[in-house]
């Protein structure tokens, strides 16, 4: 009897052990979300930055365009063509970047949520055999207990 109890003890142990371990699975992945979110932010600010940066620079080269057409009235058509293909290629640059951030987005929320799905379905498949277990162990050692003649109510 006292073997059976510290062996439903040792199985108990293990279990709880296995729950710890699961928590902590689920602890990481928790972080491992928090450090995708931060390192896609990250990249995020990142593309606006440059982005800012590009448009700068673009709206710097559009000004000096039109401080040259002031002052060259007969280059006046081609500078001013030159400002409306650089403002359609900023319009373009921005155009594209955001598509590839959406897309990125997208993709980042599409792993995680497989992660996520794929963790949960993991976990419901441990809970399940951990229950069918706790059911066997609890069986035998109610049959135990009952072919020595003790009630498992009584105990």
């Amino acid at each position: 009897w006292r073997y059976m109890t510290w062996q439903a003890k040792a199985d108990n142990e293990g279990l709880e052990q296995r729950l710890w371990d699961l928590e902590k699975a689920l602890e990481q992945a928790q972080e491992d979300k928090r450090d995708i979110h931060k390192e896609m932010t990250r990249q995020y600010q990142e593309l606006q930055k440059q982005t800012a940066a590009n448009s700068q620079r673009l709206e710097a080269k559009v000004k000096s365009l039109q401080e040259q057409i002031a002052t060259r009235l007969q280059e006046s058509q081609q500078i001013q063509d030159t400002a409306t293909q650089a403002l359609a290629e900023k319009d373009k640059t921005i155009a594209q970047l955001q598509g590839k951030l959406n897309a990125m987005e997208m993709e980042y929320e599409k792993i995680l949520h497989g992660s996520l799905d794929l963790m949960l379905a993991k976990m419901a498949e441990a809970s399940q055999h951990w229950e069918d277990v706790r059911t066997t162990i609890a069986v035998e050692h109610k049959e135990r207990l009952q072919e020595f003649g003790l009630s498992p109510l009584e105990i």
